[in-house]
């Protein structure tokens, strides 16, 4: 199968939309599974809706960072496969090394295009980030073990070395102390459990994918995993929109049910004014003393 085949497939309809909707509606328990998390663990509906937030945008940025890795690999796995000759190959050939790091430079910009301009993800602090994106990387080593060790596919071993480089390179810098690498280390461990979510909601389209034929075998992991990261952060994008118009109108819910009755107008303040004032009323006069005299 040529290339425009391969694309061709994986946007026939109406498999196409029926993966997606899959991929919609695993999305939906996700955010379920964290509402009731966030709704036993906090009272009052600003710290529920904030906790809930919080732990959908480390989902998101997970899928972001995952997604961002594995797309630079399947362009780089696509163009081994695909290109075998002519001038392009020859340059590949010769300069493939090097353009693998360039690969990388363009996944750290698409995963800030993805949390900064697609989805603003505006709860999570400098810390957060940092811990999240960590556990991406776990995240990724976790689907490498996959592919090395239980699908046993050994073409991937150079990235998984690139990768652990790049790791390495991200957390671990010429002016970091060893308290702020554990300390790090310590808040993306208590983001596993969003880790152990993500990696079932792949695993699920991934057995869905294959069991239909819809992933193709032949076609690589990589690309197939590829995919799967490309119809979740297509979810994502559809999703979010909903749950903030759900929290919304929760939010406006309670307080209008909440305003007090509205009193009668009174009249305005320059209308009580120009009223007529009452006059005082009148003592009786005492009678003079002189003119008693004269009787």
């Amino acid at each position: 199968m040529s290339y425009a085949e391969y694309a061709k497939h994986y946007f026939t309809m109406p498999d196409c939309i029926l993966f997606l909707i899959l991929a919609m509606l695993l999305l939906a328990v996700v955010y379920g599974i964290f509402f009731v998390f966030a709704n036993k663990t906090f009272e009052g509906e600003l710290k529920i809706q904030h906790e809930f937030f919080s732990l959908s945008e480390r989902f998101y940025e997970l899928i972001f960072s995952g997604g961002s890795i594995i797309g630079f690999m399947a362009v780089y796995y696509l163009i081994n496969r695909f290109v075998t000759s002519g001038a392009f190959y020859e340059f590949w050939s010769d300069y493939k090394d090097y353009l693998l790091l360039v690969f990388m430079i363009i996944s750290i910009l698409l995963n800030t295009f993805l949390d900064h301009v697609l989805i603003k993800l505006n709860r999570l602090d400098k810390s957060e980030m940092a811990s999240i994106r960590l556990t991406g990387m776990i995240y990724m080593i976790v689907i490498f073990c996959y592919i090395k060790f239980i699908y046993e596919d050994n073409n991937y071993d150079m990235f998984i070395t690139y990768f652990l480089t790049l790791m390495i390179g991200r957390f671990v810098y010429f002016d970091a102390s060893f308290k702020d690498f554990l300390e790090c280390m310590k808040q993306a461990l208590k983001n596993i459990p969003i880790m152990l979510i993500g990696l079932t909601f792949l695993g699920i389209l991934c057995l869905r994918g294959y069991s239909t034929d819809y992933l193709l075998k032949h076609n690589g992991v990589i690309t197939n995993i590829f995919f799967c990261h490309l119809y979740i952060i297509v979810a994502i994008f559809i999703m979010h929109f909903v749950v903030d118009m759900y929290f919304n109108h929760r939010r406006k819910s309670p307080v209008e049910e909440m305003k007090p009755e509205r009193k009668p107008n009174r009249k305005p303040r320059q209308e009580i004014e120009q009223r007529p004032k009452p006059r005082p009323k009148q003592r009786p006069r005492k009678p003079d003393i002189q003119n008693l005299e004269d009787f």
